[in-house]
């Protein structure tokens, strides 16, 4: 049984996206899967030389799209291969093993690979599910979602995290199961009552009871119709621990250990060790019939993107990305009978935030100022070469449900030529009003995560030269912290305004973000919404609403209302493309556009289908390294 959670299709191809670069000032974006995750998501450009880099980009985008289909369009020999290891990048700092308390998707590549959650994405881009440790679903009635769990999947049996004094290891999947792991998030507490964050405790909240009939049969009763719940069962951050172990570590959440996990997944981890090693072996236990690969190993970021090149040339990892998309694209163009290139979008969108919970920020002339002078196509042009697109507060990734780009082109903030100019004159009234002048220095972050990438590094002084030009004041210091330091700030909502990207979409349908961000009783309602009117009640009807124009008219309503607001503190900028050049012996789950690969998380899907093709000419002097054995 599967489900799509489009209600109609409306998503652009990603190819032709790409072919526009250049045209429009801001060119195109694409999307990265793995956000603040992955180092390789980079691009730099000079501004002197911007329109043309991005025109240059957009023929070689084309031309490299070109020799992607052709070498996807060559069938491998005999079908998916059995064997091997699988080598991916991979953080080199994780703030928590547990999956369910993680904001950033890197702790996900890893956990992707050894846990489960009840349902997961066959296509992530259009939200289109299957059974995972759910095996059928129907839905009994609007409000209530049967799910009928698979027998016969069991916790793993080996490995550190089945060592621990507290693991029950080879014990089956349940029902109990189920409940625990929701009822943990919904509640927001650990087992001994202490307050904790869960990310999509929101999601789990809307859930007002759940019926266990027996052991393997799971009865959900919402409180409410929601048309995108069924998605966000598959979302990336849903998977499942073993509630016995989690309780004897989860008061020690940060210290990341393969020992403190244990999964039910189509591999056992085997090591963690952040900033030297993580590995895993295939589960011989699997319910199904993969994994393909005997093993997978993480390499720790790449802070040296030489380094990064030379390994990927010497084959010691399968996939490359760079700062300066052009070098991907240039190293495809040396070697195109053995590399291909795919273009992914960023999931991660990037956004300036600002607390709308503290003095001077609190005061939405400020908030609308800050808004309306953010030069979006600067940064895009300045940091990406120009391939990204402005994204409003539905991104332009979750196309059916966003802004158009031709409305953008006409909202304040997102503006350009003698239109950015108004938008930059109004910007200062509504600054000198509120006393912005008067403040004195303002320190705005970037992301460290962000600042280290080395065509990055100039973020700071972009972004503090961008607010002090559109004011006319040096008020504007730009400094770098570690999301060490933004995450726990963040959630008590004391952080400073800072510039990175926004934790990932999730899914496709963006009614669940909308209500994440800003309804009054979201726990991811940081900036403290309340707008009970013009933004509870029209996200609260659109998440009941099957009819796509009327749900699409509500919430395009809320989009503008927050728009009208400075967006609440919540900027959002833009989304970017990244050209990910592959080894054409590294095969997976690829989407049917040969040029693209997904825009959401998909962990899942490479962790059930990729494969090694030893037939292939390309795995010629392929790096195989050895996990971690159990």
């Amino acid at each position: 049984m599967s489900s799509s959670g489009y209600l109609r299709g409306r998503r652009i191809s990603r190819r032709s996206a790409i072919r526009s670069a250049g045209l429009v000032g801001a060119g195109l974006a694409g999307a990265a899967l793995i956000g603040c995750g992955d180092s390789d998501e980079v691009a730099e450009s000079s501004s002197s030389s911007a329109a043309t880099q991005a025109a240059t980009q957009a023929a070689a985008a084309t031309q490299a799209a070109t020799q992607a289909a052709a070498a996807a369009t060559q069938a491998p020999s005999g079908g998916p291969k059995r064997g091997g290891i699988g080598i991916a990048q991979s953080a080199t700092v994780y703030e928590s093993f547990d999956s369910q308390r993680t904001v950033a998707s890197p702790v996900l590549g890893i956990t992707s690979h050894f846990q489960n959650k009840l349902l997961r994405f066959t296509n992530p881009d259009k939200g289109e599910v299957t059974g995972d440790l759910v095996e059928t679903w129907e839905q009994a009635d609007p409000t209530t979602l049967l799910l009928h769990l698979r027998k016969g999947v069991k916790w793993h049996n080996d490995g550190p995290g089945s060592r621990h004094p507290a693991a029950k290891p080879g014990r089956e999947f349940v029902a109990s199961d189920v409940v625990w792991n929701i009822e943990r998030q919904a509640r927001g507490t650990l087992e001994d009552g202490t307050e904790a964050s869960f990310g999509r405790n929101a999601y789990w909240g809307k859930i007002a009871s759940i019926d266990t009939p027996d052991d393997y049969t799971v009865q959900f009763n919402l409180n409410a119709v929601d048309a995108t719940f069924i998605q966000g069962l598959a979302n990336e951050f849903n998977y499942f621990n073993q509630p016995e172990l989690m309780t004897a570590v989860e008061g020690k959440h940060t210290e990341i250990d393969a020992g403190n996990v244990i999964g039910t997944g189509p591999y056992i981890l085997t090591e963690w060790i952040p900033g030297e090693r993580v590995s895993a072996v295939a589960n011989p236990e699997y319910y199904m019939d993969r994994p393909y690969l005997d093993g997978f190993v993480w390499i720790q970021n790449f802070t040296d993107p030489v380094a990064y090149r030379v390994a990927f040339e010497q084959k010691q990892v399968m996939s490359f990305t760079d700062p300066d998309p052009t070098v991907t694209l240039a190293m495809n163009q040396a070697d195109p009978d053995n590399t291909n290139v795919r273009y992914s979008g960023v999931a991660n969108t990037v956004a300036c935030y600002t607390n709308t919970n503290l003095p001077f920020w609190n005061d939405n002339r400020i908030t609308r100022a800050i808004d309306m002078s953010i030069d979006r196509r600067l940064i895009i042009q300045q940091l990406h070469g120009g391939l990204a697109k402005p994204s409003g507060p539905v991104t332009w990734i979750q196309d059916a449900w966003a802004i158009p780009q031709s409305d953008l082109e006409t909202t304040p903030g997102y503006q350009s030529g003698a239109a950015r100019d108004n938008d930059l004159a109004e910007a200062n009234k509504l600054w000198q009003a509120a006393g912005g002048p008067d403040h004195g220095d303002i320190e705005w972050t970037i992301a460290k995560l962000w600042s280290d990438r080395a065509s990055w590094a100039i973020t700071p002084d972009l972004i503090s030269e961008m607010f002090n030009t559109a004011f006319n004041t040096s008020q504007f210091k730009g400094v770098s912290k570690t999301y060490g330091e933004i995450i726990p700030s963040w959630f008590a909502k004391t952080f400073d305004p800072f510039f990175a990207w926004i934790p990932n979409i999730e899914i496709p349908d963006a009614r669940a973000d909308m209500y994440s961000a800003f309804h009054s009783s979201s726990a991811s309602n940081i900036w403290s919404v309340n707008e009970p009117d013009k933004i509870d009640k029209p996200l609260e009807d659109s998440l009941a609403e099957f009819d796509y124009d009327t749900a699409y008219e509500l919430v395009r309503g809320v989009q503008d209302f927050a728009i009208e607001n400075g967006q609440f503190g919540r900027h959002i900028a833009y989304n970017y493309v990244v050209p990910g050049l592959r080894w054409n012996f590294l095969k997976g789950p690829y989407p049917e556009d040969p040029a693209t690969m997904w825009s959401f998380l998909n962990g899942s899907l490479w962790a059930h289908g990729q494969w090694n093709d030893t037939d292939d000419p390309s795995w010629e002097g392929v790096s195989q390294p050895t996990p971690a054995s159990l």
